[in-house]
């Protein structure tokens, strides 16, 4: 019985890794180092500049948790167009969670000055191209 509580508890925090109490904020200044800013003439490529950035989700959402799933294989440009908001960029649920907004379960992924953001909005504003 004991064991069976124990699994239960250590299921319970496996679970909420990615859940509401916010584990892995990690806070407004958060950089890993792993931004790719837009090359010449401001162009972003999905492949070049986007997919690095989104790595960083695929630790919690590669499964769908919090409702969407992102795991960077081949269907990542439509996973991850599916939380953009071509017509109010600076209103896409992509930037909204990953600044820790809109309910965002794992908190802060970038702020809104990183080079991460900008990358994201650029691309979001220039159309989201897939090339």
């Amino acid at each position: 019985m004991l064991k069976q509580i124990l699994y239960s508890v250590i299921l319970s925090l496996a679970l909420l890794g990615c859940g509401t109490e916010n584990p892995f904020d990690r806070g407004e200044d958060f950089d890993d180092g792993t931004a790719v800013t837009p090359g010449p003439g401001g162009n972003v490529s999905f492949a070049t500049n986007i997919k690095p950035v989104l790595k960083k989700c695929t630790s919690c959402h590669s499964g769908g948790t919090g409702g969407w799933t992102y795991d960077g294989g081949t269907n990542a440009y439509m996973q991850a167009t599916s939380v953009v908001d071509a017509d109010n960029p600076e209103n896409s649920l992509l930037l909204l969670k990953g600044t820790g907004k809109n309910g965002h379960g794992g908190g802060a992924i970038f702020s809104i000055t990183s080079d991460d953001y900008k990358a994201l909005l650029a691309w979001i504003q220039g159309g989201v191209p897939e090339g």
